[in-house]
């Protein structure tokens, strides 16, 4: 009896072991199963979250590495456009400073062969307006300034440099038909100080005149009659500051002996350069006369050889009137020239 009971106690003990291993290894494949199942969870959050940014990388991506063909299309017709748009300006531009070049040129020749100064001293007539002429005074410098144009900017700044002439230009015709005193104020004095928006002090010389006027504030201040540049030589028309002062100096000339245009070392007291290149309102000391006329060849009591015609292209005063321009002008003074 006893032993049956142990052997019975000892098969139902092999049962109950074996029972509760089967139990402990499901737990442990349920619980291996529900971690896989809980990973692959957190991934597929993972990735739902991750995935729109990502597609969004993508998709810049391909719109940066690969665009659309239309895309593409479309760029490059906007680029010709814009291409074509310059060039129909670029034309326009260029036609318009041709334009003005011309007209420019036929003005001065019309005007120059209206209004002459016949000189009684070599019988010969004269241009009155030979300063803004191509041949014999700045008026080329206009058309290397249009020639030599290939941008917009470049253009615009040829038209700009055709106007300001043309200013000056019609300045002077107005002021050939001016009865005013040479000693007063002027009409193209006072024109062309508003159009440039001038203050303070201002220098200004009328070629037709052959005068200079000194204003404050556009009021006039001082007036003096003046020689300027000959034909050949002459005094650039425009708008200009005192940039160089110098006192009891000499000039040298800077073309050889036997050029038309050498003169000997001359002695300055007072000069005011207004133009780069040796362009100055200075004393003339060899000078009896100054005035209309004295730009062209004519008689001078001084005798001297350069006294009889007009300058180099600076403008020549008496002694007393360059001493005074000097003493009451300083750099900066604006000087304006028609």
């Amino acid at each position: 009896m006893a032993t049956n009971e142990k052997g019975a106690i000892s098969v139902s003990d092999k049962k109950r072991k074996t029972s509760q291993w089967v139990m402990r290894g499901s737990i442990f494949v349920a619980s291996i199963c529900m971690i896989l199942l809980f990973l692959s969870g957190m991934a597929k959050i993972h990735s739902r979250v991750q995935s729109p940014s990502h597609y969004h990388a993508k998709e810049i991506e391909n719109r940066v590495h690969k665009p659309d063909v239309f895309d593409m299309q479309r760029i490059e017709l906007e680029l010709a456009q814009q291409h074509i748009e310059y060039l129909a300006s670029l034309f326009k531009i260029r036609n318009q400073a041709n334009n003005s070049l011309n007209q420019y040129h036929q003005e001065v020749d019309n005007w120059g062969k209206k209004h002459q100064y016949y000189d009684f001293y070599n019988g010969v007539t004269y241009p009155l307006n030979y300063e803004y002429d191509r041949k014999q005074g700045f008026g080329l410098e206009n058309d290397e300034a249009v020639n030599q144009s290939h941008t917009m900017h470049e253009y615009q700044n040829a038209l700009k440099r055709i106007y300001a002439n043309l200013m000056h230009l019609h300045a002077m015709e107005a002021d050939y038909t001016d009865t005013t005193a040479w000693n007063n104020p002027h009409a193209s004095d006072l024109r062309l100080m508003r159009y440039y928006h001038l203050t303070g002090q201002v220098v200004i010389v009328s070629f037709i005149e052959q005068a200079c006027r000194v204003y404050r504030d556009g009021k006039l201040i001082k007036a003096f009659l003046i020689t300027s540049g000959r034909l050949g030589d002459a005094s650039p028309a425009g708008i200009w500051q005192i940039s160089r002062r110098r006192w009891h100096t000499v000039f040298r000339s800077h073309v050889p002996v036997g050029s038309p245009n050498w003169y000997p070392d001359t002695p300055i007291n007072y000069a005011m350069e207004y133009h780069t290149g040796g362009y100055y309102l200075h004393d003339s000391w060899w000078r009896a006369y100054y005035g209309r006329g004295t730009n062209f060849p004519h008689y001078d009591p001084a005798g001297e050889e350069f006294a009889g015609t007009g300058s180099h292209g600076c403008i020549n005063l008496s002694l007393w009137d360059a001493a005074w321009l000097y003493a009451n002008t300083g750099y900066g003074t604006m000087v304006v020239t028609y």
